[in-house]
């Protein structure tokens, strides 16, 4: 006869709601009490009934992850890092990709809220408000942004950005064009610790290149401005964009880092993957998509308690892309 959940109880000595605690919140359960009941659970080889526990607690056991472009190696790492966190907590993983427009990204997620225990923003396109609206409704975290009032999970770039700059400058570069992204990214504020950089370090800001959709085309597009703008080093908003700006500048005849140094943000593999390989500022995307499953598993158990930030440090990895202004690799 399959054992059952009184039958733990009883051999355990502990009843049929510590027993269902031990399989389905761990944590408040005291060790002692939880590793003896999980030795009668092995004995009497008993298997909880997951469908049936998270039923019983109005739960699916499902997450919902919603990221502006799953084909861009920079959400495609986070996917399966939320993925492998989400799994090893015991949910399962609802994903979509929504693309740059605000509106369909904020239906989407009203949509999927119905179907999921809570929701995880990645680098989300909607607008602060949509945003709150979707948190008042249910559990929301963001991973890769951050607003106040809701769960984030994010890089801090200010000092990462910073380090860029101050890498450039002391190379020798006194002029640096900045490639930005979209304005509906939120990481489009990389920009202002840029130019606080450059302002510390007497290095000129170019007017930023774009806004520009995070694209290797449009990265391309950007290759074309930045001779004309008397710049040495060109800094872009992500890898996308930066191996557009890469290729554009080799159509053109154009070396790098001969003719201009290169620095982009993200650090996926795409980084080492051309030659020359890309100075970057590294995200610890695999630790930030983590840290936002936790949060918003948090916020499910906790729904009415104060919003929890995750800020994560950045690193400046430097590779063959930066140089002297004409000169060596660095």
């Amino acid at each position: 006869m399959t054992a059952t959940m009184a039958d733990v109880a009883r051999e355990a000595g502990v009843s049929a709601s510590t027993v269902s605690r031990v399989f389905s919140l761990p944590d408040t359960v005291r060790a002692d009490t939880r590793e003896r009941v999980l030795a009668v659970a092995r004995r009497l080889d008993f298997t909880p009934n997951r469908a049936a526990s998270s039923l019983a607690r109005g739960r699916t056991r499902t997450l919902g992850l919603l990221v502006p472009d799953v084909a861009n190696p920079y959400y495609a790492e986070i996917v399966k890092a939320v993925q492998h966190r989400a799994r090893a907590k015991d949910h399962a993983l609802f994903l979509a990709d929504v693309g740059d427009d605000p509106g369909d990204g904020f239906e989407l997620a009203q949509a999927m809220a119905r179907q999921t225990d809570g929701l995880l923003l990645a680098g989300p396109r909607m607008t602060d408000d949509m945003v709150r609206a979707l948190a008042r409704a249910g559990p929301v975290a963001l991973i890769g942004a951050r607003l106040a009032e809701t769960d984030s999970a994010y890089a801090e770039l200010g000092t990462g950005m910073r380090h860029v700059v101050r890498h450039l400058a002391a190379l020798g570069h006194r002029r640096i064009v900045y490639v930005n992204g979209t304005r509906t990214a939120r990481t489009a504020g990389h920009r202002q610790p840029v130019r606080e950089a450059c302002d510390e370090h007497g290095v000129e800001l170019v007017e930023q290149l774009g806004p520009f959709d995070l694209t290797f085309d449009n990265g391309v597009a950007a290759a074309d401005l930045v001779p004309v703008s008397g710049a040495t080093a060109v800094i872009a908003h992500n890898e996308m964009v930066a191996h557009g700006v890469a290729g554009g500048l080799a159509r053109q005849g154009r070396s790098i880092p001969g003719d201009f140094s290169l620095v982009t943000v993200d650090d996926t593999f795409m980084a080492r993957a051309i030659h020359p390989a890309l100075t970057a500022l590294h995200i610890p995307l695999d630790l930030m998509s983590t840290r936002g499953v936790d949060l918003l598993l948090r916020r499910i158990d906790d729904p009415d308690g104060e919003p929890r930030h995750a800020a994560l440090a950045t690193s400046l990895v430097v590779r063959s892309s930066t140089a002297h202004p004409g000169g060596p690799a660095a």
